[in-house]
């Protein structure tokens, strides 16, 4: 069994990364979204079936990670944006794997998004596994959530990603 280093050991069970606020859930773009895939579901775009059902019209479920990917750029900010699932890149230099793929993800959906909407997400490493022998190699899976909060404070839902690293880095 290989040791965890402690930077990595720090980081468990606590948000690490947190993206705060960044985009604005707009019906624009969960329409054009929606047009992409052909996705009729009326809770998106049928404002009397929707009050009936929900309230208003709501953004998809699947969109909420999309809602937490920062710009590229951004006037204000100096340097470069953190990247998507900041936290796994962060957990593969640290283990010193040149690789690292998704294996698994699971979203768990609590509250519906509306217009106007922001969420807040934190990324949590929930757990390190051992360093075994793959087919892509010596390598560790690690398991990450995104806990995704409205402004408010409630809680708009879970995605669970797990990772394996793989493919040392030479020293």
């Amino acid at each position: 069994m290989t040791s965890l280093p402690d930077t990595v050991k720090d980081w468990l069970g606590k948000p690490v990364i947190v993206m705060d606020h960044v985009l604005t859930v707009e019906q624009g773009l969960w329409a054009n979204f929606c047009v992409a895939i052909e996705d009729a579901n009326p809770l998106y775009w049928d404002y009397r079936l929707a009050r009936e059902e929900t309230e208003t019209v709501i953004a998809p479920p699947m969109m909420l990670p999309s809602w937490a990917i920062d710009h590229d750029w951004r006037p204000e900010r100096e340097g470069p944006a953190p990247r998507t699932l900041e936290l796994h890149f962060m957990v593969k230099d640290a283990l010193g794997y040149k690789n690292g793929l998704v294996t698994e993800v699971e979203l768990e959906l609590h509250e519906p998004l509306r217009a106007g909407d922001s969420v807040k997400a934190e990324q949590i490493l929930r757990s390190v596994g051992d360093e075994r022998e793959t087919k892509l190699g010596t390598g560790r899976n690690w398991e990450i959530d995104v806990v995704y909060h409205k402004p408010d404070g409630t809680l708009a839902g879970v995605q669970k990603l797990t990772f394996l690293g793989y493919g040392r880095v030479e020293a």
